[in-house]
This record gives C-alpha cells, structure tokens and sequence, in this order.
C-alpha cells in the first residue's frame, strides 16, 4: 500500500502485512502478519530489489480482507492513477480465497476513478449505507461562461453536495497561487452561481470528519430533500484530517 503510494482510510498499522506462497508459510508475529494466498508472475513488482505485490493485487487483497470502505477508497486511487479495471477484476478473479469474496466483487462494482479523492470515495460509500440513490459524478454546469464540475450530483431531487476539506484553503497544490481569502471568494461565488442553474435547489457541503457521523450526516440530508431510507448502523468515529 505505501510503498505504491495508495491511500488508506486508517491510521498504518504497526504490523507489516506479507502475501506468501503456503509453502513459504511460517507463523507470525505481532509486527508481521502473513497471508497465504496464490498469485502469478503479474502479481508481482520490483522495486529497488525489494518485492511487492502490483497494485491490482493489493487492491484485490485489501478487498478480500472485506472491509468496503476501506477497499474502494484503495481501488477508485488505482483506477485514478490508469490501472484498468480489467486488471483488477483479474486480480481478484485469481485468488482462490473464499472469504471475502462477496466484497471483492462488490468492491469492483462500485469502483470509480472519477471518484478526485478518497474523502469522495468514502462519501459514495456512506451514502449507500444510507440507501442514496446513485449520484451523478462530476456533473458539469456552465454558468455565466464558467465550468463547473460538482462532485455529487442528485438530479431527481435537485441536490449538489459537495466534500471540501481545509486543505482547499491552507495548501498551496489546491490555492493555485491564492490567498485563502481569494479562495474563500471564489468558492463562494461559486456557489450562487450554480444555486441559479435550473433544477439545482439546494448545495450541501460536507468535510472529512462529516462522513463519520452518520446520524447527523443523515439528518443533514434528509434535511436538503434527499432520501435516506437505512437508518444509520455504524457509530461516529473521532477521526480528524
């Protein structure tokens, strides 16, 4: 996962996790973690004489591990970064592992590398365990000459929604030379603009830390017109970004 520079939706984990051949199995430890799963030739890379398994393998063994969140954040950034889906559906289709399987195959269904981060990839994710309906992503609107592409669409209802972070106004990769005041502005000019599109009612703007509360990311929703029809099963997290 670091070493190909994958996003992960927790903190790293102390133990390094190695997929081995069974004949190559031996117990592990509190530090190394080791799984016993079969992989071909293309399963694996070099780099700098150390072996990894390729980035359509990891994603294939991060989603068999079933945690869906987690596994489509992982593998939007693999389709973001051009490794085919092809590949991936390969990947997964050549292990033998049982267990997980039923999340694997729902992992590569919902990947999407039009997903720009993994705050949004989440965000598709809770909104499934809210029963959303699928958005529209990056629906473009033209407005006064200006293009602009929304993260989430939802056109029956009329609803944008939107997931920022700080990070748009205090890192200079997402300020383009701008103060965080100019960007302030223009966001908000922005946001009256497509407020005046036809058939857009409504713009939810959502952080990080907002996709780990449900209850009130729900009611927030539900709120704007949107219909969340499961009621929220997983609890708040103290996550910060």
């Amino acid at each position: 996962m670091a070493a190909h520079g994958l996003p992960w939706l927790h903190p790293w984990p102390d133990a390094v996790h190695v997929t081995v051949p069974k004949s190559q199995y031996r117990s592990g430890s509190a530090s190394l973690k080791l799984h016993t799963r079969p992989f071909g030739p293309d399963d694996v890379v070099d780099h700098a004489g150390v072996r990894f398994t390729s980035v359509a393998r990891t994603v294939a063994d991060v989603a068999l591990l079933g945690d869906l969140r987690t596994a489509v954040v992982v593998a939007d950034a693999a389709l973001r970064r051009g490794v085919p889906r092809q590949r991936l559906v390969r990947a997964v289709g050549g292990t033998s592992h049982d267990r997980g399987r039923a999340t694997a195959s729902l992992v590569l269904d919902l990947a999407d590398g039009r997903s720009g981060s993994p705050a949004e990839s989440l965000a598709r994710v809770v909104f499934r365990e809210l029963g959303l309906p699928a958005p529209v992503l990056q629906q473009a609107f033209v407005v006064e000459g200006h293009r602009y592409d929304v993260d989430f669409w939802f056109p029956e209802q009329g609803v944008i929604v939107e997931v920022d972070g700080r990070a748009k106004y205090t890192q200079d990769r997402y300020r383009n030379g701008r103060s965080a005041t100019e960007v302030f502005i223009d966001e908000k000019r922005r946001h009256e603009r497509l407020l005046t599109v036809p058939g857009v009612r409504w713009i939810i703007r959502l952080e990080w830390r907002d996709l780990w509360d449900l209850d009130q990311l729900a009611r927030r929703l539900r709120a704007a017109g949107l219909p969340c029809t499961v009621r929220p099963v997983r609890s708040a997290r103290g996550v910060t970004v």
